[in-house]
C-alpha cells in the first residue's frame, strides 16, 4: 500500500504543463549500478508522477520504490510507488530508516533547491554504505545560453530547459561534480546530452566539449 504524506505546493509550479511531469528517465539505464543479482530500493527526489520509478520497477531493476514530489500527483499503476512523500525536500526528510535505500535518484530537482548541498547531505543518512547517487542537472555552460548573454546582453527566464524560472541555482560539469560529492561519494561517470552531434567531436578535441551539453548525468558513489 502507497503512503503519502501530503504538503502544500508553490503556484508558480501550478503553471507548468502535463508533460513536465510526465517522463520516465530511461536516459539513466548507462549509469545504473549493477545490482548484483537482487533488486535494489531506490529513492527519487523529485519524482514528478512517478513515471521513472514504474520503469525501474517493471524492468525488474527495483523491487520497492519510493518518491518524494511537491508538485504533482502520482499517475502510475497499482504498486509501481510502494511509499510517496508529498513534501518540499528542503524542509521536511523522508521518513524511512537510515541505511536503507540502494540509489537515490536526483534528476533536475537540485537545481530548483536553495541550498542542495544541505539536502544532499541529510539525504546521504537514507543511503546504505557503498549505496548511488545518479544526479542530473542543466549545463549552464551551453553555448545558447553563453551566446544569448555575450552577444545579446540576455539572460532570460523561460518555461523550461536550463533557464527555467524556477530554477535557482546553475551548474557546470565541474560544479556539478562538486556537487555531487558533496557528502562524501565518489563521482565514477558523467555523461553529457547532446554527445551525436559532429560539431560535438570538434569541439571536444579543442576542450570546448561542454558546449553542446543541456545537462550532465553523473553517477557517484558512497563510500562503504
Amino acid at each position: 500500500m502507497t503512503t503519502t504524506v501530503a504538503d502544500t505546493r508553490p503556484n508558480l509550479y501550478d503553471e507548468k504543463t502535463s508533460e513536465y511531469f510526465s517522463r520516465a528517465r530511461i536516459e539513466i539505464a548507462p549509469l545504473l549500478p549493477v545490482s548484483s543479482g537482487r533488486p535494489l530500493r531506490v529513492l527519487e527526489i523529485g519524482c514528478s508522477e512517478g513515471h521513472t520509478l514504474e520503469w525501474l520497477k517493471k524492468t525488474g531493476y527495483s523491487n520497492w520504490t519510493a518518491g518524494v514530489e511537491p508538485y504533482a500527483d502520482l499517475r502510475v499503476g497499482p504498486g509501481a510507488v510502494d511509499c510517496f512523500f508529498k513534501i518540499d525536500i528542503e524542509k521536511a526528510t523522508p521518513e524511512l530508516p537510515l541505511e536503507s535505500v540502494d540509489l537515490i535518484l536526483c534528476l533536475d530537482v537540485l537545481e530548483h533547491l536553495v541550498n542542495p548541498w544541505e539536502t544532499i547531505r541529510r539525504l546521504d543518512s537514507l543511503l546504505k554504505p557503498g549505496g548511488h547517487w545518479i544526479i542530473s542537472v542543466p549545463n549552464l555552460r551551453n553555448y545558447h545560453v553563453l551566446a544569448d548573454l555575450a552577444f545579446k546582453g540576455k539572460f532570460d527566464y523561460v518555461e523550461s530547459g536550463i533557464l527555467d524560472r524556477t530554477h535557482l541555482r546553475f551548474f557546470t560539469r565541474s560544479s556539478a561534480i562538486e556537487l555531487a560529492e558533496t557528502s562524501g561519494a565518489s563521482v565514477s561517470k558523467v555523461l553529457g546530452t547532446e554527445t551525436r552531434r559532429w560539431q560535438k567531436r570538434l569541439l571536444t578535441l579543442l576542450g570546448l566539449g561542454d558546449l553542446l551539453a543541456k545537462q550532465f548525468v553523473i553517477a557517484a558513489r558512497k563510500p562503504s
